[in-house]
């Protein structure tokens, strides 16, 4: 930012995005502005996501997102249940279990990885083998897409610290929860919900950028002339949504950007020499 002198504007949270005459119009709570490009680039966990059944617990009973988890010290005292099976979820329940009891309930089952192969981490290997770099569209990719990976951790690691694993919850009353296997849990006063996140693009007023929740688009670039997105979740690779990665795509964007300006530099000379009347 410095080096480019970029006027970064803080704390001006964009509330909608809309087509204008000379390209898009941007509001903030304060600001008004004005671009014939746009790159949104809010990335893919935006909105904490807690099931339904949560509101079937009592007041009483403390419920908090693992977006807001800091440490164990931070929660009530006394038997934690955490909610998710990906690798929040496993982490927080395996951190809790060094001073409490905790019951984990999962869902679906997911591949396990460990964190580190003949003395390498993990992501080294999948860098060196490219394998964040397989694309959305290649055969591999489609499968990888479908899947996440618990990295560092597994079933047998937090069973030996007393980890307690539970089926898919699918209902609360009071402080009772009930599973997907008919099984319950009574006295349940404690809730972390590592259930992840959802994307919110209803600030994003321009029709056929974003369907049933999902952004339209190809490698970042919209049907919309001007407007991209970079950060989402394989929007070219497996590593489009992780920092290390990033890069890839922003600077196909940034080619696709100069091209876009080029042509509105042309545009804009062509329409100037064109005779009035």
């Amino acid at each position: 930012m410095t080096a480019f002198d970029l006027p970064v504007r803080l704390n001006a949270r964009v509330t909608s995005l809309t087509r204008a005459d000379d390209g898009f119009e941007i509001r903030t709570a304060d600001d008004t502005f004005h671009a014939r490009q746009v790159v949104v680039a809010t990335g893919p966990f935006q909105v904490p996501f807690v099931p339904p059944a949560a509101q079937g617990l009592e007041p009483s009973a403390s419920q908090v997102h693992s977006a807001s988890y800091r440490n164990p010290e931070a929660l009530p005292g006394g038997p934690v249940l955490v909610v998710g099976g990906g690798n929040s979820g496993f982490q927080i329940a395996e951190e809790l279990a060094a001073t409490r009891q905790v019951d984990l309930s999962i869902g679906e089952r997911a591949p396990m990885l460990p964190q580190r192969l003949a003395g390498r981490d993990l992501f080294w290997w999948l860098t060196r083998l490219r394998l964040l770099r397989v694309t959305i569209d290649s055969r591999l990719g489609r499968r990888a897409s479908r899947r996440e990976f618990i990295i560092g951790t597994n079933k047998r690691r937090l069973r030996k610290v007393g980890v307690r694993f539970r089926p898919r919850l699918v209902e609360a009353d009071g402080r009772t929860v009930r599973f997907a296997d008919g099984s319950t849990l009574n006295g349940v006063g404690v809730v972390v919900w590592a259930t992840g996140y959802r994307s919110d693009y209803s600030w994003v007023d321009i029709p056929g950028v974003v369907d049933n929740g999902r952004v339209v688009h190809q490698r970042g670039v919209t049907d919309i002339p001007g407007l991209y997105f970079l950060g989402l979740s394989w929007q070219h690779t497996r590593g489009s949504a992780l920092l290390g990665f990033v890069k890839d795509d922003a600077a196909y964007l940034a080619d696709r950007i100069a091209e876009g300006h080029q042509a509105v530099v042309a545009t804009d000379a062509d329409a100037a020499r064109q005779p009035a009347g």
